[in-house]
C-alpha cells in the first residue's frame, strides 16, 4: 500500500532503507466510497492526502449553486486545501470521491514530525510545492484561452482523464458548460475523421 508513496518520494529525493521503513508510520489509511466527502466546505483541512486508488475532485460551489472544479487527483497525486491547512481556517472547498477511493492521510502534526525525522522530506515538499505553484500559474493562463484551445490543451496533458471522469466534471474543470464541451468534442472528432 505504501510502495506507490515511497516510489513517488524517490522520484524527487534519495531515501535510505531505514527512512523508507519509517515513512508508513506517519500515515494512516482511509477509504472513501464514491460521492463521499474527504473535506467539506467550512471544515478545517488538517491533513494532506496521497491517492493510492481512485479519483477525487476539489471544487467550490458559487452563489448560483454551480460546482467549479479546481482540480482532480488520481493515483500517485496529492490533494488538500493547503490554505486551510496552513492557516487553520475553514475551507472554501469540498473534496469528494468520484470513484471508490483510498488515500494515505498525513496529518499536519505528523508532517512536521516527518520533516524533523527525515530532513530530505523538506526538499521533497519544497519541490512538489514549486511544481504545484507552476501548475496553478499555468491554470490561470489556461482559463484565459479560447474554449477549443482549452480543450485541446486538456487532452494533450490529461487525455486519460476522459476515461475515468464524467464529462460534466471535465466541463466544470474547463470552465465551460456541458453543452459547450459536447459541441467542441464533436467538432474535434469531425476534424479528426477528415484528417
Amino acid at each position: 500500500m505504501h510502495q506507490l508513496l515511497i516510489n513517488n518520494f524517490c522520484r524527487y529525493i534519495s531515501l535510505t532503507e531505514e527512512e523508507k521503513a519509517k515513512i508508513p508510520g506517519f500515515f494512516r489509511h482511509k477509504k472513501l466510497r464514491k460521492r463521499q466527502y474527504l473535506l467539506e466546505e467550512g471544515a478545517i483541512c488538517n491533513a494532506d492526502h496521497f491517492v493510492i486508488k481512485g479519483c477525487l475532485r476539489q471544487y467550490e460551489v458559487d452563489n448560483e449553486g454551480r460546482e467549479n472544479v479546481m482540480q482532480f487527483a488520481l493515483e500517485d497525486w496529492w490533494i488538500a486545501d493547503l490554505y486551510s491547512m496552513l492557516t487553520h481556517t475553514p475551507s472554501l472547498y469540498n473534496i469528494d470521491a468520484l470513484e471508490d477511493t483510498e488515500v494515505l492521510v498525513l496529518e499536519y502534526a505528523q508532517q512536521q514530525q516527518l520533516f524533523n525525522e527525515i530532513p530530505a522530506m523538506n526538499i521533497y515538499w519544497r519541490m512538489i510545492m514549486q511544481k504545484a505553484f507552476v501548475t496553478l500559474q499555468r491554470r490561470v493562463l489556461f482559463l484565459q484561452k479560447p474554449l477549443e484551445e482549452r480543450y485541446q490543451d486538456f487532452l494533450a496533458q490529461y487525455a486519460y482523464f476522459e476515461q475515468r471522469i464524467p464529462q460534466h466534471q471535465i466541463a466544470s474543470y474547463l470552465g465551460i458548460t456541458r453543452e459547450s464541451l459536447s459541441r467542441i468534442r464533436s467538432a474535434a472528432l469531425s476534424i479528426k475523421r477528415k484528417a
